[in-house]
């Protein structure tokens, strides 16, 4: 799969067995997402990692919005965030003291020591949601599945690996009752067991069909329609303008004496969005002038 680009998520089940799962892989979307910001490796697999769980995640909550995970603590890495939209649109950033060395190897623990993995759930129309859970374990996939024992109460797997170039992630969890049917009953503890000797180039550089085989060729494996995942960002000229509206008529004006004009960066995608005195005068008021 060298040089192949590739940005797909891929649902699958397995018959007679009452477990779906679902595989994503992504090179270029990931790249999209950090190659805007110097990133130390280790912070670029980590942050990988989050891609590939909100993408993962995103294909289970069916909702018409925007699903965030962000991760927030008190080592050297104040911030972690991933988002992806229903249109498949995945941006991410991560956030830290760039005065410290960042060690070649970093568990999320270590870099979020004393903090928490937000989940949240924000529908275009209807009430946000939001699921938090203590970063107890040394990787995202032990939150991960953490917060869908809590939240789901649903036994659940997740593998995840980046290497810089690709991010990846496995997903299996039992179907709930309602939807289960007839079959193995030992399934479940067999076809985790069969997952967690998936090898971290596997995750990264074998297509799904292909690593499916690897993984369950004695299984019978249902492959369903792929999605194709891309980087996109929400900022608009419009959002970033109802932001800076939001720091209040005194704060602007003392910007527009400072520097003649409000400028903001969009962190996830560095797009640059300037504000001149006209702009916000246009609706602040005469209480904006500077003069």
């Amino acid at each position: 799969m060298n040089n192949v680009t590739i940005n797909e998520i891929q649902r699958f089940s397995f018959d007679n067995s009452n477990v779906r799962g679902e595989r994503v892989l992504l090179n270029d979307a990931y790249q999209e997402i950090i190659k805007r910001k110097q990133y130390p490796l280790a912070l670029e697999k980590l942050l990988g990692e989050f891609v590939a769980a909100i993408a993962l995640l995103r294909d289970i909550v069916k909702i018409d919005g925007v699903l965030s995970i962000q991760a927030k603590g008190y080592g050297f890495l104040s911030t972690l965030m991933t988002e992806c939209d229903e249109h498949q649109n995945l941006r991410g950033i991560a956030q830290w003291d760039e005065s410290q060395e960042v060690p070649e190897a970093i568990s999320l623990k270590d870099v979020l020591e004393g903090g928490y993995l937000a989940i949240t759930i924000q529908p275009r129309n209807g009430q946000r949601y939001q699921g938090i859970v203590e970063i107890v374990g040394d990787t995202l996939s032990e939150c991960l599945e953490q917060y869908f024992s809590q939240s789901e109460q649903l036994p659940s797997r997740v593998w995840l690996a980046a290497n810089g170039a690709q991010c990846g992630g496995l997903f299996l969890q039992r179907l709930p009752e309602e939807q289960a049917k007839e079959g193995d009953e030992d399934a479940w503890e067999r076809l985790t067991h069969l997952a967690s000797t998936v090898k971290e180039d596997e995750l990264l550089g074998l297509e799904t069909g292909e690593l499916l085989h690897r993984l369950y060729h004695e299984e019978e494996v249902r492959l369903y329609d792929t999605k194709v995942m891309q980087f996109g960002c929400s900022c608009s000229r419009q959002r970033t303008l109802d932001a800076v509206m939001s720091l209040g008529t005194e704060e602007i004006r003392e910007l527009l004496i400072e520097q003649g004009s409000v400028k903001v960066d969009c962190q996830f995608c560095a797009e640059k969005y300037e504000f001149t005195e006209a702009d916000l005068v246009d609706l602040l008021g005469d209480q904006a002038k500077t003069h």
